[in-house]
Formats: C-alpha cells, structure tokens, sequence
C-alpha cells in the first residue's frame, strides 16, 4: 500500500471515506460534495473538492453559493483541503477571502498481512457490537471533545453506515470501559479505523495496541479484509508513534479552511 501519487488515487481513498462517515445532508455542486451534519464533525460538515465541473468563470460564484449554503444550515462554510484538491487554485481563492487552514492530518495505511500480529494485553477483556452501544457512546462522551448532544448525532453518522460493515469494539478491565476502536470495511476490502480512545489512567499500557490487534485478528482478517487504514492530526503524536510501530505508512495528507 503505497503513497497516493494522482488525483484518482487519492479520490477513492476519499469516497471510503465518505462511506464511512455518511453525512445527514448534501448538496452537489460542479463535482463538489458539500456535507451537513448539525456541525458535528469537521469532516461531516465540509466541502470535498475532488472534482471541479466548472471553471475559473463559475469559481467565486461556487465559493458564494457554498457560503450561502453553510449559513442556511446555521454552520460556517469549511473546505477540506486534500493533495490534488480540485482546481488547483481553490486554496489561493480561499485563502483572500480570509480563510485559515488547520487540522493538518495524514492518511495511514498498510495492507492487512504486513501488520505484525504483536501478542495482546491478557488483563484486557474485548467485546464486538454491530451498533454504538451507549457504553460506547458514553465513553467516548466523557474523555474526548464530543459531548453527549454531539454523541447523539455521531449514532446517527455510524447508523447510516448501511454497505460496509462495521464494528464497535469495548476493551474492558474488570468490568470497566478502558477502551474503544470502531472499524469500518467496505466491499472492496479496505478496513478504515476510527473512535480509537483509551482511559487516561491505561494508556501506554498497550491496550490501543492491543485493540487494533484484536480488530484485525477476530474480525477483520475473517471478512476477507485486504487493508488497514485510517486518519490523524499530525499534532497526535502519541497516535502516530502507535501507527507507525505498526507499519502503518503515509497514504497522503490534507487540512480544512474555514473564516475563524
């Protein structure tokens, strides 16, 4: 699994994504794909400039109607930035609007037989759902950024999850959430990983390490899965060091804008 090197590449990788994180609303615009989703998520209220039907003419009138959009939905208007984002220009335009980039993220990736099967925590108890469970849901609610409100809206994403598969692993320590990892497989193969967090008090004790095993092993690898894959903000360093101690690789790379 490779470094995305084209446009086409980096566009597929793009609609997995898509497919993993449905959003609650779009609106197509020249080959843009404009997502709402009550604000909740970056990526689930942004615009994916793969594509681009229309012309350096059409472009600021595109970029007017996509502000206009975003306000009637009561959200700022956010651009996700890929490698090859379409035109090339599009960042340069936003920019003299007084857009800002953030959230520098990388896409990592590794096929499914090269990820080294490292032995798994033994004081780690694992249990699979086929639905965000409220264990889930409420732990991801108390140690991350999402709220219970928000929680609410994220059931809705991983409810409109209809053809690829998914998976909502718990890891337990004596009879306490510590940890969770969603997994998300399409039809083509391709394992995207998301939701992975640990109790403060259990990290650097393997148990991130120990999920992601258990995912592949027990479930993934069964259903035929072909490769691993997933995102994060290079500013995670912790998270990067983990997915790199287990071959994952650089896919490609992309930000957001928006008017702060």
């Amino acid at each position: 699994m490779k470094k995305m090197k084209s446009k086409r590449d980096i566009a597929l990788f793009q609609e997995f994504l898509l497919n993993s994180w449905p959003a609650h609303h779009y609106y197509f615009l020249n080959g843009w794909i404009l997502r709402f989703t009550d604000g909740v998520t970056d990526r689930a209220n942004s615009v994916f400039p793969i594509s681009y039907t229309g012309n350096q003419e059409t472009l600021d009138e595109d970029i007017d109607i996509v502000e206009k959009a975003y306000k009637a939905h009561k959200l700022s208007p956010i651009f996700t930035i890929p490698e090859f984002h379409n035109p090339k220009n599009l960042e340069d335009k936003l920019s003299k609007r007084g857009y800002q980039s953030y959230a520098f993220t990388t896409a990592l990736g590794l096929e499914i037989d090269k990820v080294p099967l490292i032995q798994i925590s033994t004081d780690v108890d694992f249990f699979f759902y086929d639905s965000r469970v409220d264990d889930f849901s409420h732990f991801i609610a108390k140690f991350s950024k999402r709220n219970k409100d928000q929680q609410v809206t994220i059931n809705g994403i991983t409810n409109r999850i209809i053809i690829p598969k998914k998976c909502f692993l718990i890891a337990k320590s004596q009879n306490e959430v510590i940890g969770t990892l969603m997994g998300v497989l399409n039809p083509q193969g391709f394992l995207y990983i998301g939701d992975m967090l640990v109790h403060p008090h259990f990290r650097r004790q393997k148990v991130a390490t120990s999920m992601l095993i258990k995912l592949i092993v027990d479930w993934a690898i069964p259903k035929d899965s072909k490769y691993i894959w997933l995102q994060v903000e290079n500013d995670n360093f912790g998270a990067l060091n983990l997915y790199k101690r287990v071959g994952l690789k650089k896919l490609y790379s992309y930000y957001y804008m928006k008017i702060f």
